[in-house]
């Protein structure tokens, strides 16, 4: 529905009126342009609305509740507590978003927040693992890893989201892929809503230089992205002979300028999605499919390859400080054109002396329909556990945190802190509206447990090998034995609740 303005929607009630009235035997049908007039002039005009005053419209639809003072326990990885546990404002805009989320959770249903920090994502996995099954009501909300959390899941420690009161996963503050991508048999024990930031700063994409851009003839990459031309063959094309030998050493190493600049880990897995080609599809009968081997695979690890091995104008380089994060690094140095990146490395870049812009990762070919982001591995998921003692509260409370989010910390992370304080130009800003909306939770990579196929392109680069078919065949019954398993967990949890 539009919000503009609803002088006109009040103009067309009361010619609706009029004709209601003539049918009705009235002698004469009233002065509608008159009425019309009187109603534009009465009546105020209602400016558009924001992007956050349209969240904020968003009803949550939680009853009235009083918790009496329970304190709400949320497990966290010990380096992400900024996103969560902020104790007082601090002036940072993102910290007291968080901030004022929390509180205003907190006032509605008279709780309080506790965040406990085993450690990193596999001290966290082991910690919730062990008290669940040792029967210990020792948290309510898990906040975890998602390629390890699938790990833990198949311990038959979490519940299925679908069983907790008040969770609604069809709201606009859980991820679409929640139901279309991650419920098999009906079950979900792992979701992904607003309430994990890092889901939306983790999501994959590309910077560009605009300045040196420009100066190799390359002045409307926006453009080149909104008509469905930005290929994988365009990027390798653009950047392929972009070098500059700048310690004058005659060598190509770091030291040096390069047109595409990449780490060596998930940036290359990701574009398997980028190129729509999931481990995993959902079928239209709800069964899920292994599908990492498409006609098109051998190409995706051959183009690869030959873009990061064989270009001159790329800079490449597996294990060291790099190695996951080179694109940027080099980027931020000034010794990159393109590089890749999450949406979230903006904000490392505020200082940077030339304008940029952010683009999605390029599609496999013009017939592609879709740009696909992937959002990086590291990024957390929500798990409830089976030593839940009230489901309600549980529900409450974790629905809110979720439309909290919505409402309150993705615009200020996403509208302010992304594309005002950090983004450099309006056309960025609808590219990140562009990435947000679609990032791609894939089954296979959500359920990989470093056990799957989610992770097979990339460390096919790093060996430098494209001999796809025989990795395939070497793997393949291991893989699917994982899924299998998976499934069959999923199954049996289904059939449990009946």
């Amino acid at each position: 529905m539009s919000f503009k303005r609803i002088s006109a929607m009040l103009a067309a009630g009361i010619m609706l009126s009029a004709c209601i009235l003539s049918a009705c035997g009235e002698e004469s049908a009233p002065d509608v342009a008159a009425a019309t007039t009187a109603a534009e002039t009465s009546a105020p005009e209602t400016e558009e609305l924001s992007e956050v005053e349209l969240r904020a419209q968003v009803s949550d639809d939680l009853p009235e509740a009083d918790f009496d003072g329970y304190t709400f326990r949320v497990v966290i990885e010990n380096y992400i507590g900024d996103w969560y546990d902020i104790p007082e404002l601090t002036g940072d805009i993102v910290d007291d978003a968080v901030y004022k989320r929390n509180l205003a959770v907190s006032e509605r249903f008279n709780a309080k927040f506790e965040y406990i920090a085993p450690g990193d994502y596999t001290a966290v996995g082991n910690w919730m693992q062990k008290t669940v099954l040792a029967a210990e009501d020792a948290f309510d909300l898990g906040i975890h890893h998602v390629v390890n959390a699938s790990k833990v899941v198949l311990k038959g420690v979490f519940l299925d989201w679908y069983q907790v009161p008040h969770i609604d996963l069809t709201k606009p503050w859980w991820n679409r892929s929640n139901i279309e991508d991650l419920t098999y048999a009906g079950v979900a024990p792992i979701v992904i809503g607003d309430y994990v930031l890092n889901a939306v700063s983790g999501t994959y994409c590309m910077f560009y230089d605009k300045v040196v851009a420009d100066s190799y003839g390359i002045s409307d990459m926006y453009g080149t992205v909104n008509d469905g031309k930005w290929t994988i063959d365009l990027m390798s094309a653009l950047t392929e002979n972009v070098y500059t030998d700048l310690n004058g050493d005659n060598q190509r190493n770091r030291d040096d300028y390069y047109g595409f600049a990449t780490g060596a880990a998930s940036n290359i897995g990701a574009y398997l999605w980028a190129f729509n080609n999931p481990v995993c599809t959902k079928n239209s009968d709800g069964t899920i499919s292994v599908t990492i081997k498409s006609d098109k695979m051998n190409q995706i690890v051959e183009k690869l390859n030959k873009i990061c091995w064989e270009n001159t104008g790329t800079y490449y380089a597996p294990g060291g400080d790099d190695h996951h994060n080179g694109g940027i690094n080099m980027f931020r140095e000034n010794k990159a054109m393109f590089a890749n990146g999450g949406i979230g490395s903006a904000v490392a870049l505020r200082d940077f002396e030339h304008d940029f812009g952010i683009i999605p990762y390029p599609k496999w070919d013009e017939q592609q329909v879709d740009y696909r982001e992937l959002v990086d591995g590291s990024h957390c998921c929500e798990l409830i556990p089976i030593t839940t003692t009230d489901l309600e509260r549980s529900g409450v409370i974790i629905e809110a945190l979720n439309a909290e989010s919505y409402k309150q910390v993705i615009p200020v992370y996403f509208e302010t802190a992304l594309k005002v304080k950090y983004s450099r130009d309006n056309e960025s800003v609808q590219i990140l509206d562009m990435l947000l909306a679609n990032r791609f939770f894939d089954f296979g990579y959500v359920y990989d447990g470093w056990e799957g196929a989610s992770f097979w392109l990339e460390g096919l680069v790093q060996k430098h090998n494209s001999d796809f078919e025989s990795f395939y065949a070497k793997n393949e019954k291991k893989m699917n034995k994982h899924y299998d398993k998976v499934f069959a967990y999923l199954e049996e949890l289904a059939a449990a609740q009946g």
